[in-house]
């Protein structure tokens, strides 16, 4: 049997929030919705899921059942809406421990989650993900791990960072690589082709240009998408219902890694191109 290959969907919410489908299994990768305020994050105030937002994106972006929630680091801009969507739209929750933390203190059963490992293997229908362990961009703000059950309203800072992963899809009709954070071990990727790479690249403009040289080799040429899509680019302290603008300056040097994109873009060949919210592609078609 052929199977089409316009079948897979991906659609994209901000920061490294993407929605896999291929119209039986859906996966989704963060699912952070709510985004509140930058300032309310750096003043220490709890910040909380957003019910309302998690509805709304959700309705918006088609997303009415899920096979598996995939978290890739536990920071609240990745893991603090997971488990309320996990119980609107069904699905488990896979993340490092720290995850299934956040899990618990949202009221997540058990057998709603699940630990995940280096190189373990899911299958979800016609879907097979790999986790790929790796390391947070330089800078992280907020690391070490959620060892207790994490109740929210909580400040940011107790989101800790725990395992970091990266996500391998592998599908009849394409095979698609989701990095989300903006750092690489040495030769992790050698020997993967993909066709779409998704490439988080959140304070790649802070870097030197040795890392940033380094984090194109080592991801881009690496793996040598047909694609690369730039991901946790964001100010995702915004909400959705907004045009997405880059981070503060403050933060990131945004135009930076725009240059830095378009020269390795011409470079080599790999078309770079950026997904607006909500916008849904057909990568393998």
């Amino acid at each position: 049997m052929t199977v089409d290959a316009a079948s897979v969907r991906c659609t994209f919410f901000g920061t490294s929030s993407i929605h896999v489908t291929d119209g039986v299994s859906g996966v989704l990768i963060d699912g952070f919705f709510t985004r509140p305020s930058l300032l309310q994050v750096a003043l220490g105030r709890p910040v909380a899921p957003d019910l309302g937002r998690i509805s709304d994106a959700l309705s918006r972006g088609g997303i009415e059942h899920l096979d598996a929630l995939l978290v890739a680091h536990s920071h609240h801009d990745h893991v603090m809406d997971s488990p309320e969507i996990v119980k609107r739209v069904g699905g488990v929750l896979y993340g490092s421990e720290s995850t299934v933390n956040v899990g618990r203190g949202a009221g997540l059963g058990e057998q709603a989650m699940a630990c995940v490992s280096d190189g373990d293997t899911y299958v979800f229908g016609d879907f097979t993900v790999r986790v790929l362990e790796g390391a947070h961009s330089p800078g992280d703000r907020y690391p070490g791990t959620i060892d207790e059950p994490l109740v929210p309203p909580a400040k940011a800072s107790a989101y800790r960072t725990g395992g970091c992963y990266s996500f391998l899809f592998e599908h009849p009709t394409g095979t698609m690589l989701v990095h989300p954070s903006a750092n690489f071990v040495p030769h992790k990727f050698d020997g993967l082709d993909v066709d779409l790479l998704y490439l988080g690249i959140g304070a790649l403009g802070a870097q030197s240009a040795q890392f940033q040289n380094d984090y194109w080799y080592h991801t881009v040429e690496a793996t040598r998408p047909d694609l690369v899509i730039p991901v946790h680019w964001d100010h995702f302290g915004r909400s959705l219902d907004k045009k997405l603008r880059p981070m503060p300056r403050l933060l990131d040097n945004f135009a930076r890694t725009k240059e830095l994109l378009d020269r390795k873009s011409a470079e080599s060949g790999i078309h770079v191109r950026f997904q607006m919210p909500y916008e849904t592609i057909s990568p393998f078609s």
